[in-house]
């Protein structure tokens, strides 16, 4: 009897191993666990960057419990196959997820990248896409947009502040597994926090440009300073990797060979081969070639610079027709889970599984 007892007690203790390590990050058949997909929109406020209060908006995609019955997908007008819902419980499996920083291209926001975001959560990451402060679709200028352009890394850096110190992210994230995906200029912001770094010289004719060109309203131009010091220390040491979509304009900006080789945070660079945009040879393939050790992958045929947005319906198409239509032959589905698939093992595999 005792006998029986022990053995059934070893049988409940591996059962319960198997379970635990199932719940972890794979299946009993070594596939890996898919999650259900949570979105959390969340806004916090900067008051330390000398420009008053600064308001951020913030969307978090994790992994989660699944959703209750009868219960619908967060709406996303104008695109389409997506699947995430708001503020389901989070996953309960005790461990601390890596955190994934999303910066969006310029003047679109977060929510244009869910694909990106919903295929790493469901895969166990925690990703936060904010809208960059005076930057995104909703709310732009010109300053932020083309001058203040160190305020981008800056967010991200705050809102990872922000996450961390928050009681209810808190507990979920591991702060040694953070790291930083963008597209375009958030692509470009992904090396520069990173630790790729501007030449002040080039970084001050940048501005300078802008500060002169005089189809920009004068109170505007006005408040656009000229000083490159803010641009020249934005890497944060806590990012342990960098995935950057079709990023530009690397040289523009003010990136030069000296200041790329000064990046040894593991990056992935990929880019469309028909990017006009931002195109491979003076972008990902310059930035590529300088950063020691660094993946580029140019995804071949006519992939223009907009591939990494959301696919579109209908509706989508109409209203944004250059971000929503591909060339003819161009499966933008099959691309993001060839994108998203590479983002994942990617990161698995510089920030632990």
């Amino acid at each position: 009897m005792l006998r029986f007892l022990a053995c059934i007690a070893s049988v409940i203790v591996l059962v319960a191993a198997t379970i635990t390590a199932c719940a972890d990050d794979h299946q009993a058949n070594g596939a890996p666990v898919t999650y259900p997909v949570g979105l959390r929109q969340l806004e916090f406020v900067d008051r330390a960057s000398g420009d008053g209060e600064r308001h951020l908006a913030l969307n978090v995609f994790y992994p989660a419990e699944p959703a209750p019955e009868g219960a619908k997908p967060f709406p996303m007008p104008l695109f389409t196959n997506l699947n995430f819902y708001a503020d389901l419980a989070p996953a309960p499996n005790g461990k601390r997820r890596p955190l994934i920083l999303f910066s969006h291209g310029r003047g679109s926001n977060g929510l244009f990248y869910a694909w990106f975001a919903q295929r790493l959560a469901s895969r166990g990451f925690i990703v936060a896409a904010l809208n960059h402060y005076r930057a995104n679709t909703y709310d732009s200028s010109v300053i932020y947009l083309a001058n203040k352009l160190w305020q981008r890394p800056r967010d991200l850096t705050l809102t990872a502040d922000f996450l961390l110190a928050d009681p209810f992210w808190s507990p979920l994230i591991d702060d040694n597994r953070i790291g930083v995906a963008g597209h375009s200029q958030g692509g470009f912001t992904s090396l520069w926090i990173g630790g790729a770094r501007v030449n002040a010289d080039r970084f001050l004719a940048f501005q300078t440009q802008w500060k002169n060109n005089l189809s920009v309203p004068a109170d505007l131009r006005d408040q656009m300073p000229l000083d490159p010091t803010p641009a020249l220390n934005v890497a944060d040491p806590r990012i342990r990797a960098a995935f950057a979509m079709a990023p530009g304009d690397i040289k523009v900006f003010g990136m030069d060979e000296n200041g790329l080789r000064q990046m040894n945070t593991p990056a992935y660079l990929t880019v469309g081969a028909g990017d006009t945009w931002t195109p491979a040879e003076s972008n990902a393939g310059f930035a590529a070639a300088n950063i020691p050790g660094a993946q580029l992958n140019v995804i071949p045929g006519d992939v223009g610079h907009d591939i990494y947005i959301n696919e579109c319906d209908q509706e989508g198409r109409d209203t944004l027709s250059e971000a929503c239509i591909d060339a003819p032959g161009i499966d933008r589905a099959a691309i993001h889970r060839e994108v998203a698939d590479a983002a994942v093992e990617f990161f698995t595999a510089k920030l632990g599984a």
